[in-house]
């Protein structure tokens, strides 16, 4: 049985913006982000990781980094391409409010009906494509560690669409259950018998 305990990074500029956060942009961790990691730091300071897997994104690295400064038995970061946030093409960067206004439809889509999005359309990635390369991640890495226990620090889109689909919701569902929180844990188990989450977005 493989132990995943899934970090959200820290919350950035780029969020209290109010801008769109995605795959190919990226800002440095606010102060309140910063603390609420160095909180959920604390509470995993005890957890012997075997492994610790970080997006590319300088964002989610500064959020693995301060929990494993934090950790008892600190483990070297791997940064692996597969958990980078989605990419929203021209989405990226820009005003929520704005696109809001622009692509009302779109938006909506994008948020409530992913298996309607069309990422294509703004030059951004696929639900489909985001699911394909994350969920690959978390399968190659039990298969390879089928013992050992996991940090693994990404994003809020990307854990929403791997967790719900490993959990077996349609693509259509995914977004049902909401966005976990900037530096929250979710905790899942995988083993040949399936997944299972103990813990869901807590945050410290």
């Amino acid at each position: 049985m493989t132990e995943f305990y899934f970090v959200r990074h820290g919350k950035t500029e780029i969020n209290a913006e109010g801008r769109f956060n995605g795959g190919t942009v990226d800002s440095p961790l606010i102060a309140s982000g910063v603390e609420a990691t160095k909180r959920m730091a604390q509470h995993l300071k005890n957890v012997r990781f075997d492994r610790a897997l970080s997006s590319p994104q300088m964002r989610a690295q500064t959020t693995a980094k301060i929990i494993l400064a934090e950790n008892d038995s600190p483990v070297e970061l791997t940064v692996v391409e597969g958990l980078r946030e989605m990419r929203l093409g021209d989405w990226d960067g820009e005003k929520i409010d704005r696109i809001t206004a622009t692509y009302p439809e779109d938006l909506k889509n994008y948020r409530t009906r992913p298996d309607l999005f069309d990422a294509q359309k703004f030059h951004g990635e696929t639900y489909e494509q985001l699911i394909a390369r994350s969920t690959a991640v978390i399968h190659e890495t039990a298969k390879a560690y089928p013992e050992e226990k996991l940090l693994v620090v990404s994003h809020g889109i990307l854990l929403m669409a791997l967790l719900n689909t490993l959990k077996g919701a349609p693509l259509a569902k995914i977004r049902e259950s909401g966005i976990v929180d900037n530096s929250s844990l979710t905790r899942m188990t995988y083993s040949e018998a399936g997944v299972h989450f103990d813990v869901w977005g807590q945050t410290f």
